[in-house]
């Protein structure tokens, strides 16, 4: 076990010194990339976020590196440690690194303005078929954890809205069953909406 466990606090050591210099370069998992407003991207064979999905991942993995990976490093060289604490500690190893590599190759969309349809990281007011109004936000699978205002654009109701025009209806195809909603409103940012955007849920 001692084996093992000097071979999970040396890949902690060297991927924390790697995550340093790349902090000191100017970010978390490799180089920002933005994509220019005029540039075509296809958000289905892209990983593209939106800036702040890009900010709040790097910010994830921060509190990985520098507060939850501390407080379990002491736990691991007790003899009577916890097996669940080492197990937690590599979990946490495997996220942070996962989430670097994803920002590694990820591209950051820059902002449109554009509030007649939906585009990848708007915020779309829905009108559901009951009448309630919900704010919902299609963005890239890799960032639709984020926050419950996101949703996957790999999703039914993702595939659906992306690219609809404000006004018309779209048609969910959805596991539990059809359903239609009305693409009410488009704004590029929540200060653009005007007023407390609530998630859907």
């Amino acid at each position: 076990m001692a084996n093992h466990h000097d071979r999970t606090m040396k890949h902690a050591i060297t991927t924390k010194e790697r995550n340093d210099m790349a902090r000191k370069q100017g970010t978390t998992g490799g180089a920002r990339r933005k994509l220019s407003r005029q540039r075509v991207i296809d958000p289905t064979r892209q990983t593209v976020l939106t800036p702040d999905g890009f900010r709040l991942i790097e910010e994830r993995i921060c509190d990985i590196r520098e507060r939850r990976l501390p407080q379990l490093r002491p736990l691991l060289v007790d003899q009577d440690r916890d097996e669940r604490d080492v197990a937690a500690f590599e979990a946490l190893l495997a996220e942070a690194d996962a989430f670097e590599a994803l920002l590694a190759e990820a591209v950051v969309m820059s902002p449109d303005d554009r509030s007649d349809r939906v585009t990848l990281g708007a915020h779309v007011l829905l009108q559901l078929p009951d009448g309630a109004r919900e704010w919902i936000r299609p963005v890239h699978p890799s960032e639709a954890f984020l926050d419950d205002e996101r949703i996957s654009i790999a999703s039914p109701l993702g595939a659906a809205i992306l690219g609809a025009e404000v006004g018309t209806s779209v048609t969910v195809h959805a596991p539990s069953g059809t359903w239609t909603a009305v693409i009410a409103e488009v704004c590029a940012s929540k200060a653009q909406a005007g007023r407390e955007l609530q998630p859907a849920h």
